[in-house]
């Protein structure tokens, strides 16, 4: 009998002493076996994105270079095709676990790549016309990408670039139709915090703090533009209020940091409109300095006790 033999027959012995069954055998193996694999370190993951870096510079440099030389299907292949590859092996890496660290990074990089292959084949085969018709096929294609890769995959990467696309083809899309573009950050802001909130209640919740942040500051500054020199421009601070105590109830900082923006700018906008020829304006100035310290500080509690907490 071999040393291999004898050892199995010494760990069938132990098993069967102890009652373990092959399973927990199997599964205390595959543990030690995970456990042995080094990790990678921070310097790996730095080299990494380093690397990954060069590469972008590498080809961007080579595009600059060579553009002018090129023909219509050499500048697609090279700014289309890149994009292309990056999603599909982030699409085949998601889909295994021992490589599935990598997915997010190569969706992102996919992300950046394809609309500008997309737009770039658009102007090579077109014979000119309004370039936001380019944009939109662009967005809207990435688009339903996007989500059928979320379906499948359910990576918040993925959540996240759908929703800039969505973002992105809608504003565009208004504005074709003739909406002012204040109109348009007041609706697509409201539609953002509508959308975030409902993501808050998923599993996904972690995309949602950069879209309260960018669709507070877009509801804000639409508001404001449409409404700034009228009987109405009082609403603003009521707005900027009401979506202080809105970032409390979603327990968002980036909501809180623009509400609060928004509230110290209107009262040192109004108090310059309105008292700036005042003689008692140093009062002013004084008074309102210690009220930017006062709403500070309550802002710093909000996120203390509510946010922080939470």
């Amino acid at each position: 009998m071999t040393a291999k033999e004898e050892a199995l027959r010494r760990i069938a012995e132990i098993a069967g002493e102890h009652e373990l069954k092959a399973s927990d055998v199997l599964a205390e193996l595959s543990a030690r076996d995970a456990a042995s694999v080094p990790k990678l370190s921070a310097l790996t993951r730095l080299l990494g994105c380093l690397g990954a870096i060069f590469m972008l510079a590498g080809l961007g440099v080579f595009i600059e270079m060579r553009w002018d030389s090129m023909n219509s299907i050499a500048r697609i292949a090279i700014t289309l095709v890149p994009g292309i590859a990056a999603f599909a092996t982030a699409f085949l890496a998601a889909a295994d676990e021992r490589r599935e660290k990598i997915a997010a990074p190569l969706f992102l990089l996919a992300a950046l790549l394809q609309p500008t292959g997309i737009l770039v084949a658009i102007e090579e085969f077109s014979s000119g016309g309004d370039e936001r018709h380019a944009i939109l096929l662009a967005s809207g294609v990435l688009f339903v990408q996007q989500i059928l890769a979320f379906v499948k995959l359910k990576r918040a990467v993925l959540l996240f670039m759908t929703l800039t696309f969505a973002i992105c083809f809608c504003a565009v899309g208004m504005d074709l139709i003739g909406l002012d573009r204040d109109s348009i950050a007041f609706a697509l802001g409201l539609s953002i915090l509508s959308v975030s909130c409902s993501i808050d209640r998923t599993e996904h919740a972690v995309v949602t703090s950069f879209w309260y942040f960018a669709g507070s500051a877009a509801m804000l500054a639409g508001l404001f533009s449409l409404i700034e020199g009228s009987v109405l421009e009082i609403l603003f601070l009521g707005a900027s209020c009401g979506l202080a105590f809105f970032s409390i109830r979603v327990k968002s900082r980036g909501a809180l940091v623009v509400a609060t923006v928004a509230i110290l700018s209107y009262i040192g906008y109004y108090t310059a409109e309105h008292f700036s020829d005042v003689v008692g304006w140093p009062i002013a100035l004084i008074a309102f300095g210690m009220l930017l310290l006062g709403l500070s500080t309550v802002a710093l509690r909000i996120n203390r006790k509510y946010i922080s907490a939470g």
